[in-house]
């Protein structure tokens, strides 16, 4: 765009009244008045920086890969017997014993010992409850998802109905016909999770139902449960996944909740919550009784959430992308 100066007017332009001289229009630097925008030069969106839950992410993975080393590792381990008790170190806080790094219980027990055991139960109803949902439940979300109409609408009552009923009174119900043991409670939290699983499983697989790779392999002559499991089933999975690493720390908490009211695993056998539960009584005097497996729970549960809060990240990420 150019345009006249002020001051070269036809008077002013010489001989013959030649026109003016056209200058650009320039803003003198310095001053303010009217002249071209500053173009904006346009770049890569600002992300948002994920640094700092990045390095909760690792710490939850090194966390996690300890404990399960320690925990398969206890029999090579220099650790005392769980159920051994030790008459002359009673209620020892931690720090006080060689012999007993983490202190011991009211009655002498060594608590680093039954730690790691109780771990291992603690850990074997989480994983094995939520084996147990993710199974059935992934399964029937699926279906429900995929063939729709009728199917849909009977698992989604089915579905409704276990949601209504309260997990505690389930699981009550099982240890009085089974008996309290660590199968019973892994059968009854496979079962309370089963329907949330199954929720899940049915969003995740619902939108793919109708994509083009599924009509491109139904107009092939591809059969039925064959696009639902080579089509279907592998897209829903990584929701599922996600989501049954925090019912695994769901399964835990309940698991702890559960013994530490004495409906948990049945003594000998020990685990988090039962130490919890045995520590009560000698809270005031000794509360590293508590404290000791309370913060082993904590860490545990807050690290499967953060490592299930990855695997969403990575998982949304990747659709972006598509």
């Amino acid at each position: 765009m150019t345009t006249v100066h002020p001051s070269a007017s036809p008077a002013a332009a010489g001989d013959g009244g030649r026109p003016a001289a056209v200058v650009p229009a320039t803003r003198p630097s310095g001053t303010q008045g009217p002249g071209p925008a500053p173009v904006r030069k346009e770049g890569r969106p600002r992300i948002r920086s994920t640094k700092g839950r990045d390095i909760f992410v690792k710490v939850s993975m090194v966390w996690m890969v300890l404990l399960a080393a320690v925990i398969m590792l206890e029999p090579l381990l220099p650790i005392p017997d769980p159920a051994a008790v030790d008459y002359y170190a009673i209620a020892v806080a931690p720090g006080q014993s060689v012999a007993h790094p983490l202190g011991t219980d009211a009655i002498g027990r060594d608590i680093l010992a039954r730690l790691v055991t109780g771990g291992r139960v603690s850990l074997t109803v989480g994983l094995g409850a939520v084996a147990i949902a993710a199974m059935f439940g992934t399964v029937l979300g699926i279906i429900a998802a995929f063939f729709k109409g009728l199917t849909d609408r009977v698992v989604g009552s089915g579905v409704d109905i276990f949601l209504a009923f309260p997990p505690l009174v389930a699981i009550i119900a099982l240890s009085v016909f089974m008996g309290p043991s660590l199968s019973t409670l892994v059968i009854a939290l496979g079962l309370i999770f089963t329907p949330q699983v199954a929720r899940v499983a049915r969003s995740a697989a619902l939108p793919y139902v109708s994509r083009e790779f599924v009509t491109a392999a139904r107009g092939m002559g591809s059969k039925e449960f064959r696009i639902l499991w080579r089509e279907v089933a592998p897209n829903a999975i990584v929701p599922v996944l996600s989501y049954a690493v925090v019912l695994v720390a769901m399964a835990i908490g309940a698991e702890g909740g559960m013994s530490f009211l004495g409906l948990g695993v049945p003594p000998p056998q020990s685990s988090w919550g039962t130490m919890m539960g045995e520590g009560r009584a000698v809270l005031a005097a000794s509360p590293h009784v508590v404290l000791v497996p309370a913060t082993t729970m904590f860490l545990t549960l807050i690290s499967l959430n953060f490592l299930a809060d990855y695997i969403s990240r990575r998982f949304d990420i990747k659709e972006a992308a598509l």
